[in-house]
């Protein structure tokens, strides 16, 4: 049976993303970590900035997204030490933990950034999912959906989000698209990312269709959703 060896290949990488005048410098770091016999690794590519005038926030935030990423690396570390789990599988099977990330918007008050992740445990695929982190660069705050939507807006939001799934997939209904429920609820905690035309609201798989659809990524131009915005958000100035 094949058993998981002991950690050895570990390395830090950095290159830089450039920044036009009025946004930030982001940087790529990049952490890699596998077993002496390749059969599980882990790749972190991870965001942080430059740029800001108040380093202070600047740390805070880079903290902050560092933190965030690296929770792979504490997966890998739990899943590389249960070797009686890892034995049942086939030797040649390669189990992997990985990170990446998309800068969807990135001015100087304001970055939406989105952290792509995939991992293989074993069975018959590998599990992925996006995580965003919607960031107010004056004070670091990660703003959610309560910070930027107008009170009792929840219900024209998930609305909105109908409406653009149906014309998504040409559907009548939800349960045509290919979704679970014909009925969507969107709460304060749904995963959204902003860019510098629209905001999307994403759905990872199982999340509220089967795992052959994907992710889902809804896009809701500010124009048709500014009357449930708050007013003086920053990346609307």
């Amino acid at each position: 049976m094949k058993s998981l060896k002991f950690l050895i290949a570990i390395f830090f990488m950095t290159t830089c993303v450039s920044a036009q005048v009025d946004s930030l410098t982001i940087i790529r770091k990049e952490f890699y970590k596998a077993t002496e016999d390749t059969s599980a690794f882990v790749k972190i590519i991870y965001p942080q900035i430059t740029g800001l005038n108040n380093t202070d926030i600047q740390t805070k935030i880079n903290n902050f997204l560092e933190s965030e990423f690296m929770q792979a690396k504490t997966w890998f570390d739990e899943f590389t030490s249960d070797t009686d789990y890892t034995s049942e599988f086939p030797p040649d099977w390669v189990f992997s933990f990985e990170s990446d990330f998309r800068v969807a918007y990135n001015k100087k008050d304001f970055i939406s950034i989105v952290m792509d992740y995939y991992e293989f445990t074993g069975g018959a695929h590998g599990n992925y999912y996006s995580v965003a982190y919607n960031i107010r660069t004056s004070d670091g705050a990660i703003l959610t959906l309560d910070n930027i939507l107008k009170p009792n807006s929840f219900q024209a939001l998930s609305e909105f989000c109908t409406e653009e799934i149906l014309n998504m997939y040409e559907a009548n209904t939800l349960s045509e698209a290919g979704l679970f429920e014909d009925e969507l609820v969107i709460s304060e905690d749904q995963d959204f990312f902003i860019t510098p035309a629209s905001f999307f609201i994403q759905f990872d798989p199982y999340e509220v269709g089967p795992y052959a659809m994907g992710s889902i990524e809804v896009e809701l131009k500010f124009d048709l959703i500014k009357n449930i915005l708050k007013e003086n958000l920053p990346f609307l100035k």
